[in-house]
């Protein structure tokens, strides 16, 4: 954990960001691009692996290019990057058998993934979505040109940005993969590929 620094410097107000929003965010991730829900869940809904994603800004990212941190920039660019990480959010990850059998007559649900028509998987975790699954931010209090801004402001700006974060990482989205049978793709579609 970091602290802030007297005098403070701009990659120290970062770095303590990072301890607030970067940390929760990329914490208790179970779903990414190296942990699918199920086999048949496309990793290309995922944004990165379950280890989280790295910070996008540095202490020149506020201090205005003249090495002074503007209040305007911290309040720009923090919120900017606490919305890159929205995508980090809970997922209800559904498996759905929509056939009986294997097409051929066949007890196609079995295996590991057995199971009768239907929802046969069905958990909500917090997963590494893609880009597409970003959301709007806000409702946070701007810091204000002019004012005496110390460690406390700053924390309390951070932890607000975190309880943003928080609330949107909350909002659950819902992704169903329908498949025919249980051993649809390790035996029908892995069979396609052989012929």
């Amino acid at each position: 954990m970091v602290s802030l620094t007297n005098p403070v410097t701009a990659q120290n107000v970062v770095d303590r960001y990072a301890d607030y929003v970067v940390a929760t965010a990329n914490s208790s991730i179970v779903w990414g691009t190296n942990a699918a829900p199920f086999p048949a869940f496309a990793t290309s809904y995922f944004g990165g692996a379950t280890s989280g994603k790295s910070i996008g800004i540095n202490g020149g990212a506020i201090d205005n290019n003249v090495n002074k941190i503007d209040a305007s920039e911290i309040n720009d660019v923090l919120a900017t990057e606490t919305a890159a990480y929205s995508s980090i959010r809970k997922l209800n990850a559904k498996l759905n058998y929509t056939g009986t059998g294997d097409g051929a007559g066949g007890a196609g649900n079995t295996g590991t993934w057995a199971g009768a028509p239907g929802i046969n998987f069905n958990q909500t975790q917090v997963a590494y979505m893609n880009n597409q699954y970003l959301q709007s931010l806000s409702g946070t209090t701007a810091l204000v040109a002019g004012n005496v801004v110390d460690d406390a402001v700053l924390e309390s700006k951070f932890d607000a940005l975190r309880t943003v974060y928080t609330n949107a990482r909350n909002n659950i989205q819902t992704v169903q993969v329908d498949v025919c049978h249980s051993s649809c793709h390790s035996s029908c579609h892995g069979s396609r590929g052989r012929r």
